[in-house]
């Protein structure tokens, strides 16, 4: 008696592991993020802060190029061209310098010419 109420609960325990795994499988999404949202423009051309970006393009396959593309309040854009980790995973550097846009720019990730995530930062005037 004793060994079939064990055996049944570890049964439900193994169900419900396993349920949680393929649920968290399922809910990794492609995403963009960066460390902060707002960031102060250096008032001298020798001064920079970086801002870095990580995320996660779901179903990459390895040796593909992964495209995230800034535009800056004036419409102007600039392309960063990067390969994700085996899993799917990016992490790139930018740097902010006294010559960066004031206002908010939008961050596009693309993987196969396809927007997947978005996210906006915002540079502010030096006071």
């Amino acid at each position: 008696m004793q060994s079939k109420v064990i055996f049944s609960a570890l049964v439900g325990i193994l169900v419900v592991g396993i349920s949680q795994i393929a649920f968290a499988e399922l809910e990794k999404t492609a995403y963009i993020a960066i460390d902060e949202e707002t960031f102060e423009q250096p008032s001298s051309k020798y001064n920079y802060q970086e801002i870095v970006f990580l995320g996660f393009v779901e179903n990459y396959a390895r040796g593909e190029q992964v495209t995230i593309t800034i535009i800056a309040p004036d419409k102007s854009e600039n392309e960063i061209n990067i390969y994700a980790s085996k899993k799917g995973e990016i992490y790139t550097i930018l740097h902010i310098t006294n010559e960066s846009q004031i206002g908010v720019h939008q961050v596009n990730l693309q993987y196969h010419g396809v927007d997947i995530a978005s996210i906006t930062f915002e540079i502010l005037e030096n006071n």
